[in-house]
């Protein structure tokens, strides 16, 4: 057997969850099912920050060695950077939810506006009380298990081109006995 794994997005002050998430929009407005169209970052703006994380169940051992990177895909123009988490060292470097926003996450210091190898890309520990939560450790037993947040935001400046970005690749990669 095998672990079963999802993408899931947390948003709202309640911090509600929406599971199996296929896609990552960055766009104007706090939740995950609307199209970007509908909601679109005005140049000089932000996107409101996106809350997703790695969800684990079904028949696993263990989870261990999480990287996670933007691996393909190009952003268009030189007026706009996707902000990414920083690497897990510690439990403390986690992210504590926050109530999606459009104003600059200062939490998010990491530029992954371009693209890097996946074995390059930046250590993601688990745990099993949730993303935000204390005990994110570099391999977890427990099941269910989480990622921590692996949280991004597509800033923007004055000068960005109208329309849609690229279609970007952000890939998470781990092992599982």
């Amino acid at each position: 057997m095998a672990a079963t794994f999802e993408w899931d997005e947390a948003n709202g002050v309640s911090q509600g969850t929406t599971h199996n998430r296929t896609e990552c929009n960055w766009k104007n407005i706090d939740d995950s099912t609307t199209a970007y169209s509908s909601s679109p970052i005005t140049a000089g703006n932000n996107s409101f920050d996106k809350w997703q994380f790695g969800h684990f169940s079904g028949t696993y051992n263990q989870i261990l060695s999480g990287l996670f990177a933007h691996t393909s895909g190009t952003i268009a123009t030189a007026n706009m950077t996707l902000k990414g988490q920083p690497t897990m060292t510690a439990d403390a470097n986690r992210l504590a939810y926050a109530t999606p926003s459009v104003s600059t996450n200062a939490n998010l210091t990491f530029d992954q506006s371009g693209t890097i190898d996946i074995a390059s890309g930046r250590a993601v520990w688990f745990g099993a009380d949730g993303p935000g939560l204390a005990g994110k450790a570099a391999s977890m037993t427990t099941n269910p298990c989480y990622t921590n947040f692996l949280t991004s935001q597509l800033q923007t400046t004055g000068s960005a081109a109208a329309g849609d970005t690229n279609t970007l690749t952000l890939t998470l990669r781990y092992n599982e006995n």
